[in-house]
């Protein structure tokens, strides 16, 4: 099993949560405390890979990988909690490809 993480808007990191855990996270995006916050995401990152996905209270979700030197991050606008949750899911079991697939941005809409 890869290593992965959540991140939350106070930087407490949770290594390799279930579903349960991480559908708990994207959840807090909903909380006032959330907008208010000086990083307002929550993420998760494939540790082996560099790839981490972040999610913002507005539904707007980023990929980055943090190991590439140049490598803007890419957008998803309008995600659901739920959507989110699969991007997740899907980034923790190391399936790259599959959550680069997705009709991604370069520039924020």
């Amino acid at each position: 099993m890869d290593l992965y993480h959540t991140t939350d808007f106070d930087g407490v990191s949770l290594l390799n949560p279930d579903a349960d855990a991480m559908r708990s996270l994207l959840a807090s995006l909903d909380e006032p405390a959330a907008r208010e916050a000086d990083h307002p995401d929550v993420a998760l990152i494939h540790d082996p890979s560099g790839w981490l996905i972040a999610a913002f209270p507005n539904g707007t979700v980023t990929l980055e990988n943090l190991e590439a030197e140049d490598g803007d991050p890419l957008y998803l606008n309008a995600v659901s909690r739920k959507e989110a949750l699969q991007l997740w899911q899907e980034l923790s079991q190391g399936k790259i490809e599959r959550v680069r697939n997705r009709p991604w941005i370069c520039d924020r809409e």
